[in-house]
């Protein structure tokens, strides 16, 4: 290598990077403000300008029109350049569409186009208006990447296509998101703002009325929202679809969406419908695709007496039917200078840069008018000395040298005397010429106001503008979005509102098996030696699962098997860990208050509801220590506690002197030594008595003040008769 660079390596890799993000934001993804076109937006259509595909002639293949575009101008991917073709086509990405395809250009189900090979296009008749005056010098050109070509800079348009058709790009450290207008407001805002120029953003807004999406919809925007869009440049509103209800047989009905937000898959929008009913999330019975070249999707619900309202709302809330937009004008001044404005520096500066465009023009339009000011003049001079002339003519060999000195002609004048066609000599000829010239010089004194007045310059464009609404067709003139400014809009809604409530049974085995029945009773079938516990509970109510570890799980009971399905282990439902065992459960709207206590005697109370936690790990509600494990938990619904150790002590006290906590460590409930541990406790009342299993038979002991005492104590000796387990009958 004979070219070392010795430098820093991160100043090197500023400079590169830099000059990449520069070229990013200018050349690639944020619009210019004038035209509201990226380049290789703004090449297509000028590629397509200058192979005349005018909306009056035949369509070209895109193959065509792309390798043009690809040769020409942009010499990047074929696919990119059909895509950004085919993008400015489709209605439904398009407010006002600048290009008019002939073929499959894919569609809002999210297919892509044919191949090039096989689709035509050609300009639509409205993007006419962005060549306004191209070959008049309204615009400055400059080399393409070869230096063969000369390309615009920007096209002269005379439509605000930067708000019309919006536009969406990912630069270097910035972004920009311009939702589609409606070209009619901003043509009046237009005017409004060439009359009033420091017009409030105020009155503006009263004129726009907000984003007028290609494919319709309902946008959510309060008036706080509105007033920081368009006044700083950023903000975000919501999208909903519209529809409406059709009654079927039987008094049900079905819901049929019309339109969809702007840019959502319509494919995508019934997948996610589809997911929720098989999910269960959503309270429908089916959904259709009935669209053709309209969308019409049908929703059947459950049962006829949802509310259509609440049921919308919830779809709304579960899939793309309803989505939020997010906006950030960030656009190029004078295609260089990347900056976020509002809707009103976004119009004057269109505004302005259309008073140059004009002034442009008329330059050019008065030299050249001038030019042809005097040819005519010289042929006025051929009228009065035509014997003269053709004497000269016929007889001088340098017939132009000798006219330029007799008569004091420009050369100009001369070539166009001695170009003349003999049949053009007739006297007629001599007042079309007097008329032409007459007509040429008001012209001219109309394009010179053009130029010096700056008020007849702004009626001028005021005319222009009012003269393009009125030739606009319905389909770009009415607005296709309706806008709602409801400041209290809000999708509060879930699905708990529309579930039918049923009473049933969860059964749990001694071997941890879950299942849940209907109509269970203790003479029932499902009625056993096996069943460890039967908890009744409402479908829309939850359990709480406790482990050894001290952590508290909530289970919804619709997951659990039903009918005559087979009972499934806890561990399919619950995250539960290789040490951790199930050690209760139970339904908390049943009883206020859980007990839990723990293997070493620690303890407390906690209110049951409080439990419930929507986490998939649960909540650790007792925090034990030195390998502690929680031994049992039991509803508060009585007034003593009895606890017995594996040293055969039986402590029995008043559940009053324990606290309530939410989670904690607890406190000591029976004194344990370091080689003892609580085998079992129980809930009692002092006129109860106390009660054990022994063998087959049930003992109870109905005097139990001797072994009543206060938390924290060793206890005494277990009574006679208890048995060997060391465990009461509950």
């Amino acid at each position: 290598m004979k070219n070392i660079i010795k430098d820093n390596i991160d100043e090197i890799l500023k400079s590169r990077y830099l000059s990449y993000a520069v070229s990013t934001i200018i050349s690639r993804s944020l619009p210019d403000l004038r035209d509201g076109l990226k380049p290789v937006h703004r090449r297509i259509i000028y590629s397509m300008y200058l192979l005349k595909l005018y909306n009056n002639s035949p369509f070209k293949k895109s193959a065509r029109i792309v390798g043009d575009v690809m040769g020409k101008f942009h010499p990047h991917g074929d696919q990119a350049i059909y895509q950004s073709l085919v993008r400015m086509a489709q209605d439904f990405s398009s407010r006002v569409t600048l290009i008019e395809g002939q073929g499959n250009f894919g569609n809002i189900d999210g297919d892509n186009a044919a191949a090039m090979r096989y689709t035509e296009a050609r300009l639509e008749e409205i993007t006419e208006l962005f060549f306004d005056g191209i070959e008049e010098d309204s615009t400055t050109f400059s080399d393409n990447y070869d230096g063969q070509n000369l390309e615009p800079n920007v096209l002269p348009s005379k439509l605000p296509n930067i708000l019309l058709n919006g536009s969406t790009g990912i630069a270097v450290g910035m972004a920009t998101n311009i939702p589609p207008h409606n070209l009619i407001e901003l043509n009046d805002c237009i005017i409004k703002l060439i009359k009033k120029p420091n017009i409030p953003d105020s009155e503006l807004l009263k004129i726009l009325k907000g984003p007028d999406l290609p494919t319709g919809g309902e946008i959510i925007l309060t008036n706080a929202e509105k007033k920081k869009i368009y006044k700083k440049g950023f903000g975000s509103f919501l999208i909903n679809s519209k529809w409406h209800d059709e009654k079927i047989k039987n008094g049900m009905y079905e819901i049929v969406i019309s339109e969809i937000p702007f840019q959502v898959n319509k494919v995508k929008i019934i997948e996610q419908l589809a997911n929720c009913i098989n999910q269960k999330k959503l309270p429908l019975e089916d959904v259709r695709d009935e669209s053709d070249e309209n969308i019409r999707i049908v929703i059947k619900p459950k049962s006829r007496n949802i509310d259509k309202n609440k049921l919308v709302d919830l779809c709304f809330k579960l899939t793309d039917l309803s989505i939020k937009y997010s906006c950030n004008f960030n656009v190029l001044e004078n295609g260089r200078i990347p900056k976020q404005l509002g809707l009103k520096p976004i119009l004057s500066q269109f505004i302005n840069f259309r008073k140059l465009t004009v002034k442009k023009k008329s330059k050019f339009n008065i030299d050249k008018n001038n030019k042809r000011l005097e040819i005519l003049k010289g042929y006025l001079i051929v009228f009065i000395n035509l014997d003269k002339i053709i004497k000269i003519i016929r007889t001088k060999e340098d017939p132009k040298k000798e006219i330029i000195k007799i008569f004091k002609l420009s050369e100009i004048q001369a070539d166009a005397i001695l170009n003349m066609r003999l049949g053009s000599l007739k006297k007629l000829d001599e007042l079309n010429i007097t008329k032409e010239i007459k007509e040429l010089k008001e012209t001219n004194s109309s394009l010179k106001k053009l130029i010096n007045n700056d008020n007849f310059l702004s009626n001028f464009l005021i005319d222009e503008t009012r003269s393009i609404n009125n030739n606009l067709s319905d389909n770009i003139k009415l607005r296709r979005t309706k806008i709602n400014n409801a400041d209290d809009y809000e999708l509060d809604i879930d699905i708990d509102e529309f579930t039918e409530i049923e009473k049933f049974t969860v059964l749990l085995s001694k071997d941890h098996l879950l299942k849940r029945v209907r109509d269970f009773s203790d003479n029932s079938q499902e009625k056993d030696n096996n069943i460890l516990a039967a908890i009744d509970i409402m479908s829309n109510q939850k359990l709480l699962l406790f482990l050894s570890s001290g952590k508290v799980l909530t289970l919804d009971p619709n997951v659990l098997p039903g009918g005559k399905a087979s009972a499934k282990s806890y561990i399919e439902f619950v995250d539960v860990g290789v040490n951790e065992k199930l050690i209760g459960l139970f339904n908390p709207y049943t009883q206020d208050k859980l007990l839990l206590v723990s293997k070493f005697g620690k303890g407390f109370i906690s209110i049951a509801e409080n439990m419930i936690t929507n986490q998939k790990k649960g909540k650790n509600i007792f925090r034990l220590k030195n390998g502690d494990e929680l031994l049992k938990v039991h509803f508060v619904n009585k007034d003593h506690l009895a606890l017995v150790s594996k040293n055969e002590k039986l402590l029995i006290f008043d559940i009053g002197s324990l606290p309530t906590l939410n989670k904690g460590s607890g406190v000591q409930l029976m004194k344990i030594k370091s080689n003892d541990s609580l085998s079992d406790c129980a809930i009692t009342d002092m006129n109860e008595g106390l009660s054990w299993s022994k063998g087959s038979k049930i003992k109870n002991l109905k005097d139990i003040e001797f072994w009543i005492g206060k938390r924290a104590q060793v206890g005494k000796k277990i009574p006679k008769g208890f048995n060997k387990n060391l465990k009461f009958n509950i």
